[in-house]
């Protein structure tokens, strides 16, 4: 890889028990505001990665719990403090769904878009402009 395809990111959970190392730069970079995301990390939306697995270096794998939140999504959280760590999905193998919070170096890649933001808290307001997508798909360009 060349200098402009690398990075170097680093992220864990809370405790540190998990920790994950990525030589490469994310695939995409998206908010999304689907319930799911919201009930698991407490929050408006959740900032998505989409980092190669075969990049990725996870440590401390032991201390993992998987949660199928889906029939797709498989979510590994530490068992130690409850972070969740990063989301498998059987629609996209080789790819890691890393929340963008657990970071602890520097994201230079910028969010791409909104998705899921027709189902997004009614209490959360989007001032950005970012293209937003959403719908019966989550994926469908709208305007707002």
């Amino acid at each position: 890889m060349t200098a402009t395809e690398t990075s170097d990111l680093l992220a864990s959970c809370y405790c540190g028990a998990v920790s994950l190392h990525c030589e490469a730069k994310p695939k995409s970079v998206i908010h999304y505001h689907c319930q799911q995301c919201r009930r698991l990390s407490g929050a408006a939306f959740t900032t998505w990665l989409s980092l190669p697995r075969e990049a990725t270096v996870i440590s401390g794998a032991t201390n993992l719990q998987q949660f199928a939140a889906s029939e797709n999504g498989l979510r590994h959280f530490c068992k130690q403090c409850g972070t969740h760590v990063f989301t498998e999905d059987k629609r996209l193998p080789g790819i890691l769904g890393v929340p963008a919070g657990i970071l602890s170096t520097p994201l230079t890649s910028k969010p791409s878009g909104h998705y899921f933001f027709s189902d997004k808290a009614d209490w959360s307001f989007c001032h950005d402009d970012l293209p937003k997508f959403g719908g019966a798909s989550g994926f469908e360009r709208i305007d707002v």
